[in-house]
């Protein structure tokens, strides 16, 4: 607990829901999806947007504000590809692409008293 680092209280996350915070390990996308504490790497598989200025969508998944593809933050692995009429002929290619393949990386992060730590 002692090694824990603060990363942001609750009620500064906002309407989103997840921000990006500078860290140790580089800007992580932090936030709360169906009221459990996640952070996770902060850039897109697709374009490399910052998903911390996205947004946790209402079925608990990270959204990247480009194109809409989202992220179960449990797994780090993304559950849609881009959106948009652009990508509807190679949505598929895309989500199961080399960049899309691979996860987000996930940090253990814990909430105490309304105020989110990085456990470390």
């Amino acid at each position: 607990m002692a090694d824990d680092m603060r990363l942001i209280a609750l009620a500064d996350l906002g309407d989103s829901g997840v921000t990006t915070i500078e860290t140790p390990h580089g800007k992580l996308a932090v936030g709360v999806s169906n009221g459990t504490p996640f952070a996770v790497s902060d850039r897109c598989r697709h374009l490399f947007a910052s998903l911390g200025h996205g947004r946790v969508a209402e079925d608990g998944c990270l959204e990247c504000p480009w194109h809409r593809a989202r992220y179960d933050v449990d797994s780090g692995t993304m559950t849609r590809g881009p959106q948009g009429v652009a990508f509807a002929p190679i949505r598929g290619i895309l989500r199961k692409g080399t960049n899309a393949a691979a996860r987000l990386r996930r940090y253990p992060v814990v909430e105490r008293d309304g105020v989110l730590y990085l456990a470390g």
